[in-house]
């Protein structure tokens, strides 16, 4: 038996490891190249401007400019509920998303939450002007202390800081642009309010803020330029309307030709306002700061020339789509789903006796059920998006692959045994899920169960949701291939498998490299402990406890030190966060953790109601019998199932404590723990582990072949 264990794990890492080889393979691109300044800057600012927008026709010259520079979808998310031109010239000047008051509830960054509608933009800040050419605000040294006073201290005004400190300056023209030319005392080296009057060459780095669109005077614009200028065209915020993807063009002599990127959010075609901070600041070279938020762009090179249009575009679409289409599809989903588990009740109801074809009925429901949540994130390698009606492509491709799947598990080899199709579908979600992580997350970032960059904060990793499903797909993996080694006899097996699946799934996670999350693995941890030491037969002691809590801060530091080693530009938050306990003594980030999880859960009733419906979860899993006992037959007939679902609730709760946004951990882990427990119940009548190890041994004793005795007389 061990033998063959060694054989499995050997096969499924190496299985793994190619998997994620081909992945790589299929997925390589060219290197990145960086963005050369070789002259001044120009960062042009038309609100609302989105690719949409852009054609060879309506945009003639941007859409020239975007044939020859490099391309991408710009999120404009700020700290206050609309990224207006005010605050995104604010957020341009500080290098990190900042708000002028206290920052407010965005506009939801979880799925389950729609934006709110905004209030109105205010009109455009203008500061007043000196005799010397100079210009101020009168009310900075407020909005600077304001956001010096926040949970994550912000200093607005630091990119002009920064590049008058190596004798270069910033000039601004028009709209809110001063906001961002501004430095940490709230004055602008340069100022006229008309833009068509801008002297391109009083500094070597001019923003001009339009009120919108405007390719004619773009047109005008460049025939001004100097021949060896770099040209920044930003839709960088919404004047009308909630918070939205936009266009954004890096174009000049010292620009390569394709998708821009950055290390902020680790995706193709996809940056954020404050990487146009990191932009220009990153013309300093080597005396160039690391800002708290934004990297510098880079490009991925391309060859064809409307290839990248054509990108970033589809990406802005399908982001767009997806997350408006959240409420609608998983409402008619879960509407779906809870009508035909009453239409089989009914049947039962009426005919008083579970008949094989009821069983097909749920089984095929629980199924396709519990495949749809991987089916979110593998509609991500179909174009749905391209489509003339994008929702009705997303929804078939999501369901299509779902039914698919659902059909795998119940009709493949696994069938015979009572948890096989539960967990084949177990098996695919946690696999795609690890793969995607290691691979950036590029599945995880367009899924409507995914990281939701436009309204959310993170663009790369394991968001909540993701965690969600995958922590709870290991769990319930590891309860599960460890009942059938303790059916066999074989506990500490068992224990060694739950050990290492959990091993595995919580380097995917905590790794800065992967998932880069630090609440993730601290829940994690100690309900892998749980299930393995159950599964060894070994009770939790108070000293036990002592220990996984202490092994769990351990590691998760060890992965934060660890972040915090490399180069300030490419830590994330795990890195910082030691950074700022090593420089400061302050522990910010974790006081942010629970005042969002405090806000999220008063913003609403339905919020609050995620508290109460963990608490019942975790009483009905952790006493299932007294107050779960409508699952203990099945919890009878399948190993260590019933301390899986008690590992799962122990994970939820202190996923719930320990993230930001943790409210949506629960409600997603039932969406994936449903129904597979109801896919389970339809398969009872098939053997269980232990019944077929049984039969096996006892087919083995009737065939043994008796040979004759001969007597020597």
């Amino acid at each position: 038996m061990l033998r063959r264990w060694f054989a499995l794990v050997l096969a499924a890492t190496v299985a793994f490891v190619g998997a994620g080889f081909a992945v790589s393979a299929a997925s390589s691109h060219p290197p990145v190249r960086p963005v050369h300044q070789r002259g001044p800057l120009v960062v042009v600012s038309m609100p609302a401007l989105s690719w949409a927008d852009v054609s060879p026709t309506r945009t003639p010259t941007l859409w020239t400019l975007a044939l020859h520079g490099a391309v991408a979808a710009q999120t404009t998310k700020v700290l206050s509920s609309r990224s207006c031109a005010n605050v995104s010239w604010l957020t341009l000047s500080a290098g990190t998303p900042t708000s002028f008051g206290r920052a407010e509830d965005n506009t939801g960054s979880e799925p389950s939450q729609p934006p709110k509608e905004p209030p109105h933009c205010s009109k455009p800040l203008v500061p007043h002007r000196h005799a010397d050419g100079t210009a101020a605000f009168p009310k900075w040294d407020t909005w600077h202390q304001t956001a010096r006073t926040r949970g994550a201290p912000v200093s607005i005004g630091r990119v002009a800081t920064s590049l008058a400190a190596a004798g270069q300056c910033i000039a601004a023209a028009g709209g809110s642009a001063a906001l961002g030319a501004a430095d940490e005392q709230g004055v602008v080296a340069h100022y006229t309010p008309s833009v068509d009057h801008v002297d391109l060459g009083t500094c070597p780095v001019t923003f001009i803020g339009l009120t919108g669109p405007d390719d004619a005077y773009l047109g005008r614009l460049l025939r001004r330029l100097p021949s060896d200028a770099t040209i920044v065209v930003s839709g960088m915020a919404d004047e009308s309307g909630p918070t939205t993807l936009h266009a954004l063009v890096v174009a000049g002599p010292g620009v390569p030709h394709g998708v821009l990127t950055s290390l902020s959010t680790r995706q193709p075609g996809f940056v954020q306002t404050a990487d146009l901070s990191a932009l220009v600041v990153d013309r300093l070279g080597s005396a160039a700061p690391t800002l708290s938020a934004g990297r510098p762009p880079v490009v991925r090179p391309e060859s064809s020339p409307t290839a990248p249009i054509r990108e970033v575009s589809g990406l802005a679409r399908a982001l767009q789509v997806e997350y408006s289409f959240v409420p609608l599809f998983f409402g008619l989903f879960l509407g779906g789903a809870g009508l035909a588990v009453l239409a089989g009740l009914l049947w039962w109801w009426r005919r008083g006796v579970v008949t094989p074809r009821l069983r097909q009925w749920f089984a095929a429901v629980g199924a396709m059920s519990a495949a749809t949540p991987v089916a979110t994130f593998l509609a991500g390698l179909v174009p749905w998006w391209g489509s003339a009606h994008p929702r009705l492509a997303l929804a078939l491709t999501v369901l299509g692959t779902a039914a698919a799947l659902g059909a795998i598990a119940l009709f493949g080899p696994w069938r015979r045994w009572v948890g096989g199709p539960a967990t084949f579908l177990i098996a695919v979600t946690l696999v795609v899920v690890a793969e995607d992580v290691v691979h950036g997350s590029r599945l995880q970032f367009i899924s409507m169960m995914g990281l939701q960059p436009v309204y959310g904060g993170r663009y790369y990793g394991q968001g909540n949701v993701g965690y969600a499903v995958f922590a709870t797909t290991a769990l319930l993996l590891a309860a599960l291939l460890a009942g059938r080694l303790i059916d066999a006899g074989h506990p500490r097996t068992a224990a060694v498998t739950v050990g290492l699946i959990g091993m595995a799934a919580v380097v995917i996670d905590g790794s800065p490299l992967w998932g880069a999350d630090g609440g993730g693995p601290l829940a994690m941890i100690p309900a892998v402990a749980y299930l393995a030491l159950n599964a060894a037969g070994l009770s939790l002691t108070w000293k036990r406890i002592a220990v996984i809590a202490g092994a769990s801060v351990v590691v998760v530091g060890g992965f934060a030190v660890l972040d915090y080693l490399r180069p300030p530009r490419y830590r994330t938050h795990l890195g910082d966060f030691v950074a700022s306990l090593r420089h400061t003594g302050k522990l910010g980030g974790l006081g942010r953790i629970f005042s969002e999880n405090w806000t999220m859960l008063t913003a609403n009733w339905l919020n609050m109601s995620v508290a109460l419906l963990l608490l019942a979860t975790m009483l009905v899993l952790l006493v299932p019998r007294v107050l779960g006992r409508p699952l203990q037959p099945l919890l009878d007939r399948v190993t260590l199932l019933g301390h899986g679902l008690a590992a799962v609730a122990v994970c939820w709760l202190l996923g719930f404590l320990a993230n930001d946004s943790g409210t949506s951990i629960p409600p997603t882990g039932l969406l994936v723990v449903v129904p597979l427990l109801i896919l389970l119940a339809a398969c009872t009548h098939r053997p269980s582990a232990a019944e077929r190890i049984a039969r096996m041994q006892l087919g083995h004793d009737q065939n043994v072949t008796r040979l004759p005795v001969h007597r020597v007389s």
